[in-house]
């Protein structure tokens, strides 16, 4: 292949990546959930029933309140559709007659490429004075030859408490994964993903496909 064959070869795949990249279709994004349900006899929630977040000493000040801040706000529509209103936001709500306590522990890990990939050697064509980025190079043209995105692995663990006996009723928790950077979109996705089939989950775990929009 000579010289301007390569370089015209790389123009077209940024180009085509570039294009693929402005897509408006949806992000189709894959969960695997485990649930577990242990109502008491008294009963499970219903539609209308308020609840409380409850949260860790850990979640209670600096970035890590104010990165609950925003689960929260992400995770209260969602559980609206579940019958479920937030105690705060119905005016008068007597704090101590809230049957439901919902707890949020979020997790993300930022990997430097996906755990399947293998490392690539430098083709012999390529000239030296590159920069390593990643797992792939830039050149002093500005083309780049294999670079791989970072790689990113999400949980969310949301439990139910029953305020009134103290007992853990509800748990469930799922796992997202992909090379998309932290985004509420995403973080959304999981919590519908962690929620699907309360309050009567499929037991053992399960893959629950969410499409979400590109932001």
């Amino acid at each position: 292949m000579t010289r301007a064959r390569r370089w015209g070869w790389l123009g077209t795949l940024l180009a085509a990546a570039a294009l693929l990249g402005g897509c408006a279709t949806p992000l189709r994004l894959e969960h695997t959930v485990r649930s577990q349900a242990a109502w008491a006899p008294a009963g499970r929630p219903a539609a209308g029933d308020r609840y409380l977040f409850e949260r860790l000493p850990s979640q209670r000040s600096g970035d890590a309140l104010r990165e609950q801040n925003a689960l929260e706000s992400l995770a209260e529509p969602v559980l609206a559709t579940h019958g479920l209103q937030r105690a705060e936001a119905a005016p008068g709500a007597a704090v101590s007659a809230v049957p439901w306590g919902v707890q949020l522990v979020a997790r993300s890990v930022k990997y430097p490429y996906a755990p399947w990939d293998a490392p690539e050697p430098r083709p012999g064509w390529m000239p030296y004075g590159q920069i390593v980025v990643g797992r792939g190079v830039v050149t002093s043209l500005g083309l780049q030859w294999q670079v791989r995105p970072p790689y990113y692995v999400r949980e969310l663990a949301l439990t139910v408490r029953d305020r009134r006996s103290g007992e853990v009723v509800y748990e469930t928790r799922a796992t997202q994964d992909g090379p998309w950077a932290d985004a509420p979109t995403l973080w959304r996705a999981l919590v519908e993903a962690a929620l699907q089939g309360f309050p009567d989950p499929p037991s053992g775990p399960r893959r629950v496909v969410i499409e979400a929009p590109r932001r």
